[in-house]
């Protein structure tokens, strides 16, 4: 597998899957670090979730599309995503 393309694979996984589960989100809200364990995200991605930097999430290839609509299903309203992937908010 070409460098990179594994870390991405998993943090789009993860995106898809909180998207279409509640549960998974939920879960990912009350313990960030036991769901990122799951999915083996690490270094600046598992940061980068942690801290919902949505920005260096995209910078890092996560797709837009699944990365807004996790953002939606873990509590994060439209403006905040918004300002988020803007870098207004850290």
């Amino acid at each position: 597998m070409r460098e990179g393309v594994k870390p991405v694979y998993d943090l789009q996984k993860l995106l898809w899957d909180v998207r279409k589960d509640l549960d998974l989100a939920r879960r990912f809200r009350a313990e960030p670090d036991a769901v990122l364990d799951e999915y083996g995200i690490e270094g600046e991605e598992r940061a980068a979730m942690r801290s919902l930097d949505f920005k260096t999430l995209y910078e890092r290839g996560a797709n837009p599309y699944l990365l807004y609509f996790c953002a939606l299903q873990i509590g994060v309203d439209r403006a905040e995503y918004y300002a988020r992937l803007r870098g207004e908010v850290s």
